[in-house]
């Protein structure tokens, strides 16, 4: 009982602090902020016309294309359904790992979500049974909508997931795009916070007019959605088996406090609003595992059922390749791949081909390439996660002592080069 006590004071100290501490040096970050916009400005005005760079996305107030599709249960619903609510529209994909991993925070925020007016809507890929049964994994209750091939809306078209628009009243774009996982949740957040804030006070007049400002922001939450769309000025990266995505430091708090019971005031959700704009944790799980680094250790199966394990090649340098069957670029690698295994086959340096998705995807691959190396699949990410990445295609090369020897290679063209300077190692 005292330990706990002790603890609950430790706590209440720690929150008490970081506040007078956002308190104290709030309006400094805030000028920092300013001061920061105002050189970007200033830089861009020195831009001659032919060097000025695009906007990413559709631009805010732009109307997005209307569109239908069948959700989960086949009833189709239309983007004007959603008419007089904000729309939170994201492209999506429960087979992706950056998906995956921000799953269980949209599915935490989707209450105040409602509570704020936004619907959460993903525009997924995939069949119904597999997005059932990411839903329900994850507890994910909003409109699940079903893209077939060649159907998804212009602006998701070439885009990777997770990527989102937030969307007006009216259907139109309401902010920056936000493009990855990072800004997504951000995103979400932005627009959280943002239910929680006071009402502006207009200087022009009794009224505030509610229009996109010249900078493509509403007037209302600048600073919530600039936040949004820009990785935080204080970041912690930690493994990502310890926050799964990102979470600001107020959550974090909150989350430890409500975990004794302790429910938390308007003050305090403010507070907590201040600590996620000034500190955030994400995990480390899209730079992959850094030379040095002992390779995490595996058993998986090939495609003819037998057991391939890591340790069984120790003595050997290994380039351990992850690729997917519907990956366009990991098709333009798998020739190179063939060369290098009857190249290098005997001078040591052996190649493990960890492929994504069901074992008859990756046996049509290896025969349509002529793989003559091991490839094994991976349930979901699952080795992916423990080698601290989700794209593809990507290598690791390791050593003959198990610890890796470079840092990552994603593309082709960095996989071939770490593979001839693995290869050359071991030939001298």
């Amino acid at each position: 009982m005292l330990a706990t006590v002790l603890l609950l004071i430790i706590l209440f100290s720690l929150w008490i602090g970081f506040y007078l501490l956002v308190k104290q040096q709030g309006r400094i970050l805030l000028r920092l902020d300013v001061l920061e916009q105002n050189a970007k400005g200033a830089a861009t005005e020195h831009l001659d016309a032919g060097e000025e760079a695009e906007p990413e996305g559709l631009a805010v107030a732009t109307d997005f294309p209307p569109f239908k599709f069948p959700d989960l249960a086949g009833k189709v619903v239309a983007l004007e359904d959603f008419r007089g609510k904000r729309v939170l529209l994201v492209n999506w994909n429960f087979e992706c790992g950056f998906c995956e991993s921000i799953a269980p925070d949209l599915a935490s925020f989707e209450t105040s979500l409602q509570k704020a007016n936004v619907a959460l809507v993903l525009l997924a890929h995939g069949d119904a049974a597999s997005n059932q049964k990411g839903a329900a994994e994850h507890g994910l209750k909003c409109p699940i909508l079903l893209m077939e091939d060649g159907e998804t809306p212009k602006p998701f078209s070439h885009r990777g997931t997770p990527v989102a628009y937030l969307l007006d009243e009216e259907r139109r774009v309401d902010a920056p795009f936000a493009s990855g996982a990072d800004r997504v949740l951000g995103l979400v957040r932005a627009m959280v916070g943002s239910s929680m804030d006071p009402a502006p006070v207009s200087t022009a007049g009794p009224i505030a007019v509610r229009e996109v400002g010249p900078n493509g922001v509403r007037p209302e939450h600048p600073e919530a959605l600039r936040q949004a769309q820009a990785p935080g000025r204080h970041r912690v990266k930690l493994p990502g088996f310890i926050v799964r995505g990102e979470i600001g430091l107020g959550d974090a708090i909150k989350r430890l406090t409500s975990a004794f019971g302790i429910k938390p005031c308007v003050g305090c959700e403010r507070r907590a609003a201040l600590l996620n704009r000034w500190l955030s944790f994400s995990g480390a799980t899209g730079d992959g595992l850094k030379a040095g680094i002992r390779a995490p250790v595996f058993q998986l199966p090939d495609l003819q059922g037998r057991m391939v394990t890591l340790e069984e090649y120790r003595g050997r340098r290994v380039l351990l390749v992850f690729t997917d069957p519907q990956c366009g670029p990991c098709d333009e690698l798998a020739p190179h791949l063939v060369r290098l295994h009857r190249e290098h086959e005997k001078n040591g340096l052996a190649i493990i081909l960890v492929g994504r998705g069901k074992a008859e995807e990756n046996r049509r691959k290896a025969e349509q390439h002529g793989f003559e190396f091991p490839v094994v699949t991976q349930p979901k990410w699952k080795l992916s996660k423990e080698y601290g990445t989700f794209a593809t295609p990507v290598a690791f090369l390791i050593g003959e002592d198990g610890v890796i020897a470079n840092d990552v290679a994603v593309g082709r063209d960095p996989i071939l080069a770490l593979a001839r300077a693995g290869a050359r190692q071991k030939e001298g």
